[in-house]
């Protein structure tokens, strides 16, 4: 799919709605999105924060797992059956935080003024924009809606963390404190599964840090969001909790 995006303005966007929704339709169903320091404390309470090699940079991106196979999201409310009301939400997604990259729906960040001024541009090509339907963009004279309000704080959490983010990640790495990460499960209804390919933060290189490394991650912020992403790996089980719902909702509706 195609991005147009171009600056956005209350004169000629002035009619635009977003459909408020997370849809597979969307482009929604994905099994990990980059995710950012800026949002870490909120991404950890849900997510497996795990870590792509990028073999270019030879660095990572930290991304949030939401799924288990390939094209899946486990949060999407379409994958999980009516019966666990207690999982499903009006806007689709079966958490409170959605993380920001998918949160900001179809906006981005746009710099102008030498990259000194920060604007929010709009995706008019997405098919969540609409003129009959969704979340209007702007009130009756002019002002921003509370919905787009939103969507500034999310393009803030963005904007704010890629930079910062990559110092972590930098130097996580220096520190070699990240190692391979393969996970073996077997599913409810015994079938094997197998994720690969993501690296995640070693808790046993963590606890041989010295007091100096320590200190020093201190110092440059970097030492919360270690522990925030090491906590975040019980979530692993609830993943497999939540591919063991969807798989005994697709038993019991073939039986």
């Amino acid at each position: 799919m195609n991005n147009n995006y171009t600056l956005l303005d209350n004169v000629t966007h002035k009619d635009i709605r977003v459909i408020n929704q997370y849809r597979a339709e969307f482009g929604d169903n994905v099994t990990s999105v980059p995710v950012f320091a800026t949002e870490l404390a909120d991404v950890m309470k849900h997510y497996p924060v795990l870590f792509y090699p990028d073999k270019d940079t030879n660095s990572f991106t930290m991304t949030a797992l939401l799924g288990l196979a390939r094209n899946e999201n486990l949060f999407l409310n379409e994958t999980l059956p009516d019966t666990y009301e207690n999982l499903r939400s009006h806007h689709g997604w079966a958490t409170d935080y959605v993380p920001a990259v998918i949160a900001r729906g179809p906006f981005a960040i746009g710099l102008h003024g030498d990259g000194e001024e920060v604007m929010v541009h709009i995706d008019t090509s997405s098919p969540r924009l609409s003129e009959q339907h969704g979340t209007p963009l702007f009130l009756p004279k002019g002002g921003n809606s509370d919905y787009l309000n939103r969507i500034a704080s999310v393009l803030h959490v963005i904007h704010q963390g890629m930079q910062v983010t990559q110092s972590m990640i930098s130097a996580w790495q220096s520190l070699d404190l990240m190692e391979p990460l393969n996970i073996d499960i077997e599913l409810t209804d015994g079938s094997p599964l197998k994720v690969s390919g993501y690296y995640a933060v070693s808790q046993e290189k963590v606890a041989a840090l010295s007091a100096d490394d320590l200190h020093t991650l201190h110092q440059k912020g970097f030492l919360q969001g270690l522990f925030l992403a090491l906590s975040s790996l019980g979530n692993i089980q609830t993943l497999v909790d939540l591919k063991n719902i969807r798989l005994q909702h697709e038993q019991s509706s073939h039986a």
